[in-house]
């Protein structure tokens, strides 16, 4: 008995680990090389979630046949998800580097279902609260790490060892924040499930701990300056407006206070951002506006063109020719969209390359040999594709990208449908939020194992719907 019930606080301090944790879905880690894939880490995020899949897995297994009847088109697309992406492995031109990628999909799939188990079986609902609290403590050090990180790098010419190349200051004129993760939008994704627990619990509470955990994590978001980001914060809210509506929840002022200090955190974070560029560039003239145009001309996919102040003669005497000269904010909207749009436009030519490919895609891992030895040759052997349905169609075909839309879609819906009579429903509807906004943010960036924490999320949801409707549920 005492044996089990370890085992039980062992899952559940996994279980939270693995939420409280997300931002550390890459770092820390140790470097792998091997297979010539220069991205093969072992990270501490990836162990946990390791350890928790092997503890959950033989009640897992019981419960197989209890799940598939809970929701069989999800269930169904799970299982065609790891069958394709075996299969891939045939045609592969680099086995080694598919057969990583291909355990990796399905290691992710694992932790779907055994997340959904423990949620829909094993966690009581006397911890919900507590896990909550956990949820708003973790994203304020997180936000407080990534705050921190942000004005040394603004005071401080040394990087600090921690901000990726294309995060420094000589790119936007300010640094954008990265946190533990690989770039600036890892960091915002990983923030999500923060900000939008605060959310709901600050609507439904008022609490001081989830207002501080909504105004810091918004903030910090704005400081990573990740157009995707803001658009999944968009969509989240949008979708919790909606349902919060349709619940019958929607109370006016309250939405009102809510959205109004998202907004002044967000100003106060751009206003942060053209600051910092003002300090280290501050002997360049016109470097405050000639910053907020050019972020503005870049968040606005160039509808926001202000034409940039500029200056034909330069006193030398008024130059500090040692640091902090002449900053241009350069035009990066072209160059980011074009890299962007180029890499999805080869991932797709290779997709439409015959209907084998068109139906179970390249392979997993093998996009980048196969676009060289059919497409370009002079394309990377590790093709990135910054948009996650351009790399599943690619890779997995359109099988795959409709098994997943089926999974996502499937479970958040699912879920949506059967929490509308639960007691806590604003929580429920922040999550739903939450996953929205998870889905909206794919569109802005190509990974699989980076983003473990969305998988677990989707595993959340599903454990989620698939409990009794009680409404002495948290």
């Amino acid at each position: 008995m005492n044996q089990l019930m370890s085992i039980k606080n062992l899952r559940f301090g996994l279980f939270v680990s693995l939420i409280a944790l997300a931002p550390l879905s890459k770092y820390p880690s140790i470097a792998l090389p091997e297979f010539n894939f220069s991205s093969f880490r072992l990270g501490l995020y990836q162990i946990l979630a390791a350890i928790f899949i092997i503890l959950c897995a033989l009640p897992t297994i019981k419960s197989l046949k209890s799940l598939f009847k809970q929701n069989r088109p999800v269930f169904l697309s799970i299982l065609l998800l790891a069958f394709i992406a075996i299969i891939g492995l045939i045609s592969s031109l680099y086995k080694s580097r598919s057969a990583l990628l291909i355990t990796s999909i399905i290691f992710l799939l694992v932790l779907v279902v055994t997340t959904w188990w423990y949620v829909k079986y094993e966690l009581l609902k006397n911890k919900f609260s507590l896990i909550l609290k956990i949820t708003l403590i973790s994203g304020i050090i997180f936000s407080l790490a990534g705050i921190l990180q942000f004005i040394l790098a603004t005071f401080s010419n040394d990087t600090l060892g921690i901000l990726c190349k294309n995060c420094i200051s000589t790119i936007f004129g300010f640094p954008r924040v990265n946190g533990f993760a690989a770039e600036p939008q890892f960091y915002a994704n990983a923030l999500l499930p923060f900000f939008f627990i605060a959310l709901g619990m600050f609507y439904k509470f008022k609490s001081r701990l989830s207002l501080a955990a909504l105004i810091l994590t918004g903030f910090c978001i704005m400081l990573t300056f990740s157009r995707g980001a803001f658009l999944a914060v968009l969509v989240g809210l949008a979708i919790f407006i909606i349902l919060l509506a349709i619940n019958k929840q929607l109370e006016f002022s309250r939405l009102v206070m809510v959205l109004l200090i998202i907004a002044i955190t967000g100003l106060v974070g751009f206003g942060s951002l053209v600051s910092s560029a003002s300090h280290r560039y501050r002997t360049t003239p016109n470097i405050a506006f000639n910053t907020t145009v050019s972020m503005l001309d870049h968040l606005s996919l160039g509808v926001v063109n202000i034409p940039q102040k500029t200056v034909t003669q330069v006193s030398p005497t008024n130059t500090n020719t040692s640091t902090n000269t002449n900053f241009t904010p350069p035009g990066l909207i072209q160059s980011s969209s074009q890299e962007r749009l180029g890499a999805a436009q080869l991932a797709l030519k290779a997709w439409r390359s015959n209907p084998y490919t068109i139906i179970f895609g390249v392979g997993a891992g093998n996009l980048g040999p196969y676009t060289i030895k059919h497409i370009d040759s002079t394309v990377p052997n590790n093709l990135t594709v910054y948009i996650f349905y351009a790399l599943i169609i690619a890779e997995l075909g359109l099988l795959g990208l409709a098994s997943f839309l089926i999974l996502s879609l499937g479970g958040l819906g699912q879920f949506i449908n059967n929490f509308s009579k639960n007691k806590n429903i604003i929580i429920n509807i922040s999550i739903a939020a939450l996953f929205s906004a998870f889905i909206a943010h794919q569109w802005f960036f190509g990974t699989y194992i980076n983003t473990v924490y969305i998988w677990l999320w989707l595993g959340i949801i599903l454990g989620l719907a698939g409990r009794p409707l009680d409404k002495k549920a948290v």
